[in-house]
């Protein structure tokens, strides 16, 4: 694909999460959004569907964000046969903090990502959740410079402090800021 995705879903729907998407929705991307921690109980917006499970989630959209607690579970079912088939050729970012997991989970995400030739990115954030999709929203992105240039117009609607730290998937857990935990 060479053109910017359009279509996200969005796996974890906390505060943090639903500000992703809701910012997104707002800036004309399709949002749907899975929470399998709060059995989906999120207050419906414009532009956002709920989904029932992971694999529906996947196949909807081009990107899939991850903004969930327990990035390690999220990792294990990300990458079972049957969710790793549906992600072939599409983009995965994982959103963290530094409380999230260590940066060599990153890392071994980041290689098992292009083994399944999944354009693959760790973002953290160096700001609080409200400030997701402000001027001043500081996002520091780690990952294939490639998978980089193709997601870094959504990225910045994120935020447009955005930061690009190499290819290394664990650098942004080494170099993100510690802040208040946003889950």
């Amino acid at each position: 694909m060479t053109t910017s995705p359009k279509r996200v879903a969005i796996i974890g729907l906390d505060h943090f999460g639903s500000t992703i998407a809701r910012t997104l929705s707002r800036q004309g991307f399709e949002v749907a959004g899975l929470d399998p921690l709060r059995n989906n109980l999120v207050a419906p917006f414009e532009g956002f569907r709920l989904l029932r499970n992971l694999e529906q989630a996947i196949d909807s959209s081009d990107v899939v964000i991850t903004c969930f607690p327990d990035q390690l579970l999220m990792s294990a079912r990300l990458c079972s046969p049957e969710t790793t088939f549906g992600l072939h050729g599409k983009a995965l970012i994982s959103f963290n903090t530094t409380q999230t997991r260590p940066a060599a989970s990153a890392r071994s995400m980041g290689e098992w990502a292009r083994s399944e030739q999944i354009d693959y990115l760790e973002i953290s954030l160096a700001s609080q959740a409200d400030a997701i999709g402000q001027q001043d929203c500081g996002l520091l992105c780690s990952g294939p410079l490639k998978a980089y240039q193709r997601l870094q117009p959504l990225c910045r609607t994120l935020g447009a402090a955005l930061t690009y730290l190499g290819s290394d998937c664990g650098a942004t857990l080494e170099n993100c800021p510690p802040s208040p935990s946003l889950f």
